[in-house]
């Protein structure tokens, strides 16, 4: 998953960028001494800010805290969660929602924003005609499935097909428990004859789909960022998807927006793109200028790289 998952793909390459051996840890018992740890995930960042605060070392925690997902934590997870926020030297916040909201609710030492980025340089359109293809990416676990709007999908997807019955919905991602709901669902439907789940799939054939699709289609239901929907956007993917959590403000005017949350709400935005060669043309244009101007690694490089050096003083 580290080798897979682009945010953490992107974050070990600038530790590295700027000089760190960085040393992975995904067990508790593997915590070593160091010179500074960064952590993924408030979750579990009480045992690496621990051992920092044990050596008298800098502990910087960053990712997307969820903060809509709070209220139904155990009330253990929550103490610990509490503790890392105002334990760290530096919370770090991807959106600049979650560093507004976060803070605002709970005890949080030195929030900064520092939003995600995408490797433009890689994820980037290529030329290529499009295939009339609808895709969309994410883990298929069944909490996971539902909040990134995959039922959805599949529920719009008859009605989509029934006005361009060439085109074809590709849903990737690694095969959770959500997966054999949503097959039933789209064989129901009688939509699998159109409706592709490849499971997890490779980075190249990820941006392959996203550089070659018709839509990107992501009708989110929260997000604390949207990494797949920056780099469909980065690729030059005609985007659609919902203006919830930050997914506003990470798309800007480069997206076209589901007004609802019904299935004919989503058939609707898909065909207004699809019917509209121009509106794709210009959707693909919009999208890439703003993963290049506000969301490319060398800006996330640089803030981590301040922030480093300034905890590092500290």
């Amino acid at each position: 998953m580290l080798a897979r998952v682009e945010f953490y793909v992107q974050d070990i390459r600038i530790l590295r960028e700027l000089g760190f051996d960085v040393r992975i840890v995904t067990r508790l018992r593997d915590l070593r001494p160091a010179d500074v740890y960064f952590v993924w995930w408030w979750t579990w960042a009480f045992a690496p800010v621990g051992v920092a605060k044990l050596l008298g070392r800098p502990a910087v925690v960053t990712g997307v805290f969820d903060l809509p997902w709070w209220d139904p934590r155990p009330r253990h997870q929550k103490l610990l969660m509490r503790a890392a926020l105002r334990a760290a030297d530096t919370n770090v916040f991807c959106s600049e929602m979650e560093f507004r909201e976060v803070p605002a609710r709970l005890p949080t030492r030195e929030p900064r924003y520092v939003p995600l980025s995408v490797d433009t340089d890689r994820y980037a359109p290529n030329g290529q005609p499009e295939e009339r293809i609808v895709v969309s990416v994410g883990w298929l676990q069944a909490g996971n499935a539902e909040r990134k709007g995959m039922y959805d999908i599949v529920r719009a997807a008859p009605l989509i097909h029934a006005m361009h019955p060439d085109v074809r919905f590709i849903i990737a991602g690694e095969h959770g428990t959500g997966y054999p709901e949503l097959l039933a669902l789209a064989q129901s439907l009688g939509a699998d004859r159109y409706v592709e789940f490849p499971g997890a799939i490779s980075a190249e054939e990820k941006i392959r789909l996203m550089q070659r699709c018709a839509v990107y289609l992501q009708p989110t239901r929260h997000e604390g960022f949207g990494v797949a929907i920056l780099e469909a956007l980065s690729c030059g993917a005609p985007v659609v998807t919902r203006a919830v959590g930050a997914v506003g403000e990470v798309v800007g005017d480069a997206a076209q927006l589901i007004d609802g949350m019904r299935p004919e709400d989503v058939a609707r935005a898909v065909l207004d793109v699809l019917g509209d060669d121009a509106r794709r043309a210009e959707l693909r244009s919009r999208g890439r200028a703003r993963a290049v101007e506000t969301y490319s690694h060398a800006r996330r490089r640089s803030a981590i790289a301040a922030l480093l050096e300034e905890v590092g003083a500290r």
